[in-house]
């Protein structure tokens, strides 16, 4: 776990929408979700549940 790993789930909390985080965050969807699941792998557990588009 790193401090961008926790910025940006942070963020993701906060606004619930990768795509809105990615771009207060000015970083590539993609990259985003793939940080985030590697977090939630190192943790072994889901941090968000998605529903569609949404994040909870």
């Amino acid at each position: 776990m790193d401090l961008l790993q926790l910025q940006y789930f942070k963020t993701v909390a906060r606004l619930g929408h990768m795509t809105h985080t990615a771009e207060e965050l000015h970083v590539a969807q993609p990259a985003l979700s793939r940080t985030i699941s590697k977090l939630e792998k190192e943790l072994g557990v889901t941090l968000f549940d998605r529903v569609g588009r949404q994040i909870k």
